[in-house]
């Protein structure tokens, strides 16, 4: 008579059942979890005043072609920019003297114009930003 020999190989069924009720877990956690079953959040913006208009003598625009002007002069770089503004601003001390006016067309990117933001920020300028409004 012939004796067997235990198996030693590992079993190679996977348990299909536990796998399911692990998926199924997951679904029910990111329904549960997501942001479309909470109520949206109101975050009341503050209202500030508008001026008519800024007393400030420094103005800087941007046109659609991303041209740089400083007081109607066009500069370079922006890197140019806020060395010129960092010598005008360096004997002003109070917030309103070192406004700067600031304004850019409407069809500019915020990718066109941060590295200008940035420039009035190092010089130590507090930007003014000045659009035009619609009148009815």
């Amino acid at each position: 008579m012939r004796i067997q020999k235990k198996r030693t190989e590992p079993v190679k069924e996977t348990q299909m059942v536990s796998l399911a009720d692990i998926a199924f877990l997951i679904i029910f956690f990111f329904l549960l979890t997501s942001t479309f079953m909470r109520d949206r959040l109101v975050v009341a913006l503050p209202k500030l005043p508008r001026t008519k208009q800024t007393e400030t003598p420094i103005s800087v625009a941007m046109d659609k072609g991303a041209k740089l002007f400083l007081n109607g002069q066009e500069m370079p770089s922006a890197e140019s920019l806020g060395m010129e503004l960092k010598a005008l601003l360096v004997d002003k001390k109070t917030p309103k003297d070192c406004e700067v006016r600031f304004r850019c067309d409407k069809d500019l990117k915020y990718k066109d114009y941060q590295k200008v933001y940035q420039a009035i920020g190092d010089a130590g300028g507090i930007i003014a930003i000045v659009h035009e409004t619609r009148t009815p």
